[in-house]
């Protein structure tokens, strides 16, 4: 699975890489919402997770983005956020994440929250 990984935190973007590389995954990193819009229209990408607080172009503009372009609209999103609020937790569902989760979150269970998705 080729995951897109978009956080301003390195450490954190480093950690999800482990994470997912350990279980198959390719990964590539993007340290806002304006460098990772860029990456989906060269690439293609099976999954995207996504943090919310972002300097450039944040984690919700980011999605709004995402979802308003015929290219990119169907990638499946897990936001990964510290932001657990309801008006960003709806807002994110507005726009159709898969997953919302509060950081910080265990491997295993972004793992297996990235399960639920694949195709039975």
């Amino acid at each position: 699975m080729h995951t897109l990984i978009v956080d301003d935190s390195a450490v954190i973007r480093k950690k999800i890489v482990e994470a997912l590389t350990s279980a198959g995954h390719t990964c590539d990193e993007a340290e806002n919402g304006l460098v990772a819009i860029r990456q989906v229209l060269t690439n293609s990408y099976d999954l995207v997770i996504t943090d919310l607080m972002m300097p450039v172009l944040d984690g919700l503009k980011f999605l709004h983005r995402l979802r308003a372009t015929e290219r990119t609209r169907h990638i499946p999103v897990i936001v990964l956020s510290s932001r657990g609020d309801e008006d960003a937790v709806l807002t994110a569902r507005e726009l159709g994440v898969q997953g919302y989760l509060l950081k910080p979150v265990r491997p295993e269970v972004l793992l297996e929250r990235i399960g639920r998705l694949a195709p039975s």
